[in-house]
Order: C-alpha cells, then structure tokens, then sequence
C-alpha cells in the first residue's frame, strides 16, 4: 500500500529541469512510497521512462523500460520506490529519462530526495560503499614498501660480497694455472713452427692449383645465379607489394585515449542490465581530436567467476549525435560465467557523431550480477593491444623526486 507518495510537476518544454521539492522517506517505508511524476502535455503516451539514482556521486539503482501510467486529465507516472534502495541512508539524486516510440529520447528531470534511518531497523542489507585511503594510509603503505625494499638490499649487497671474495680466489688459482701452461706450451711451440713453415708453403702451392680450378666453376656457378635472379625477381617483388598491402592495412596506435583506468581488479555488483563504463559521462570526438570515419577499438578484462549467475559480460561500444540518437552500436565477444578474459568492440565513427558512450552489459536482467573489470582501454585502429595507462598518467622522475621529498619532509623515508 502505497502510503507515502512524493508529487513532482515535471515542467514543459525547455525550461529549468529541477524538482523544487525535497521529501524525506524513511528506511522501513518498505512498499509505501513513491514518486508521482505529473506531465501537463499529451505527446508522452507509449513512452517508455529509465530512472538513475546516485548516492553520493556512485550509481546504485537503474530501473529502465518502465510503462507510463496515464488519467482522463493528467499523464501521471506512479513509480513506487524500490526496497533496495531503502537501504541507502541520506541525500539522494534522482534521474528520469524517456524513450520513445520514434527512436528520440528526452532528459526530462532532477529531482532529490532524502532516506532516513528508520529507529525500529536494527540491520541492514549490505550496501556498496566506497572507500578512500587518508593520507596516512598511503604514507604507511610507501614506509612499509621501503623498509622492505632496504632490507632486500642488504641482502644482496651480502650475498654480492661473499660472492666477490670467491670469485676473486678462483681468479688467482686460474691465473697461475694460466702462466704455468703458457709457459710449457711455448716451448712446444718453437718446436713445431719448424714444421708448420714446410707443411704452410706445401699447402699455398696446392691451394694455387686448386684456385684456378675453383675459378672457373664460380664463373659458370655466377651465370647461372643470374639467369635465376632475373627469373625470380618478378615474383619477389609481388610478394614485397603484398607485405607492403598487409602493413599499411595494420593502422595500430597503442595509446591509451582514456583517462583514470587501472590494471587493478574493479568489484561492481549491478542490478540493472549493466554499468558505464566511462564512469557514467559522454567522451566527446572534439575532446579525443577524432573525427568521423576515424576507427576506434575499446577494449576490457572481465572476470566473470565472482558468482554463479549464468550471464556473460561483454561490452556495448555506442555513437551518438547532439540529441542523443544513437548511430551505431558495437557489441564486443562475450565472457562467459567461470571464465576471464578480455572483450573488445571495434567502431568506424558514423557522420554526425558527437560523443560516444560504452557499457558493460550483462546477458541478462534478473536479480543482481557481480562480475570484476579492469585494464579498460580505447585506442585508434582497429586492434586491441595489451593496456597501457594514459601517457598523462605515466609519473615522470621529476614527480617522483617531488613526492618522495614530500614524504620525507612529514617525517618517513624512501
């Protein structure tokens, strides 16, 4: 029973699109509230409405798909508010979105509201929560990996040190080995070059002779390496304009075009059909410096072996112009439930294309699905190559030597 129901006007046309109110629900309103979204206008029917909720900048609910509900005088949407997202205490913002029927879609309001903690609620389900190390944490964590790294060099400086004095006794041993059979082999020596003089001026006048005949059979061997050159060369150079083809058709780039991504496992738990994986904004061409006709590959690892739902991963790589309309959609290769690996999509920037969005989608949409991603990467051409970070992200040692002094100034060490 629906017992507490928040009223939002949602305004015509292209005026302001933020609600005025701020209702306060409470955690144990499980099955009693919700949202009225009342439209004045008439072209909302057949529409279909996707709503977004954040809790402090992260997405915790997507409800797309949903069927309007309509009156004899007002469109109004009734929209009851999901039990999990009772869960959730605090301010919270709200998205309403349409599709509809003719491919065109429509932003249509923000709205908040707020979730308190209900004093008969004793637990509560597990909710995601986002975890930022202090500055403490970081600096415990750079103290530990130097002491450690002090400690391995000691070792080695040990181990090189009794190595050294080994090695340098071995050394000696050999040298007076060394001289000793120098000097034995010497006289053995004068002994013999006697008789390597008489046995060399044998050798020179038999290899004299021997050259006049190897002369003519390199000069009849020479005229026959020519006449297979001259029949060769043709085919040769067919094979250099294919090798020539298959390079220039390559087009790789192996710089990273996006910011903030990371060889570090990501755990995301979604309910809905999947996550952004742009972290929920446009990535616009004139921004990236491409243009149409330019061809993009995106590219993510999934580790699809977190639970036992039975849906692959992979992504939806997506062109849209200035309102939104989606040009083209690139669907990667799916990772099945158990396995890891990486999906990649490939796109040829349509004309009128503005921005691009990616997803990682889910194959279905039941219940929840927790699945790890990481080494996101979008590249030009048309291959994925291994993740490397943005080249703005790459610490130079200048940075390096900046930060560490910083570390040593507030008291730790490198």
């Amino acid at each position: 029973m629906l017992r507490k129901i928040a009223e939002i006007k949602v305004p015509k046309g292209a005026g302001p699109r933020e609600a005025k109110t701020n209702p306060i629900f409470a955690t144990y309103d499980r099955q009693g509230a919700a949202f009225a979204f009342y439209f004045s206008d008439s072209n909302i029917a057949g529409a279909a409405a996707n709503l977004l909720f954040m809790v402090d900048g992260q997405k915790v609910f997507v409800d797309d798909g949903v069927t309007l509900g309509e009156t004899n005088e007002t469109h109004t949407f009734t929209y009851p508010l999901p039990d999990k997202l009772l869960n959730y205490t605090g301010k919270v913002d709200g998205y309403l979105y349409f599709d509809f029927e003719d491919g065109s879609h429509s932003d249509e309001i923000h709205f908040v509201f707020t979730i308190k903690k209900s004093q008969i609620d004793e637990t509560m389900e597990d909710a995601p929560d986002v975890y930022i190390k202090s500055f403490e944490d970081i600096k415990a964590e750079v103290q530990e990996a130097a002491d450690s790294a002090k400690e391995t060099i000691s070792q080695k400086v040990t181990e090189v040190s009794d190595t050294s004095d080994s090695a340098i006794s071995k050394v000696n041993q050999v040298a007076d080995q060394a001289k000793s059979d120098v000097q034995s082999k010497a006289s053995e020596a004068s002994e013999d070059i006697s008789d390597l003089v008489k046995t060399t001026e044998d050798a020179r006048d038999n290899a004299e002779s021997q050259i006049g005949e190897y002369v003519g059979e390199v000069e009849s061997a020479k005229d026959s390496a020519v006449e297979d050159i001259d029949q060769a060369l043709p085919e040769v150079e067919d094979k250099l304009d294919e090798v020539a083809g298959k390079i220039s058709e390559l087009d790789i780039s192996d710089t990273n075009l996006l910011k903030g991504t990371s060889d570090k496992w990501d755990k995301v738990t979604v309910n809905a059909r999947g996550i952004d994986l742009f972290y929920n904004t446009y990535l616009y061409l004139s921004d990236l410096k491409i243009s149409a006709g330019d061809t993009l590959t995106l590219s993510a690892l999934f580790d699809n072996t977190v639970d036992d739902k039975q849906d692959e991963i992979f992504i939806s790589f997506r062109a849209l112009d200035d309102t939104n309309t989606l040009l083209k959609n690139e669907s990667g290769n799916e990772i099945k439930m158990g396995s890891i690996g990486k999906s990649t999509s490939t796109i040829t920037v349509p004309e009128g294309t503005t921005k691009l969005r990616a997803y990682a989608y889910r194959g279905g949409r039941e219940g929840s699905k927790t699945f790890r991603s990481c080494e996101t990467k979008l590249q030009r051409g048309k291959y994925a190559t291994d993740w490397t970070p943005n080249p703005s992200e790459v610490i130079t040692k200048k940075e390096y030597d900046k930060l560490a002094q910083a570390i040593i100034n507030l008291g730790g060490s490198i």
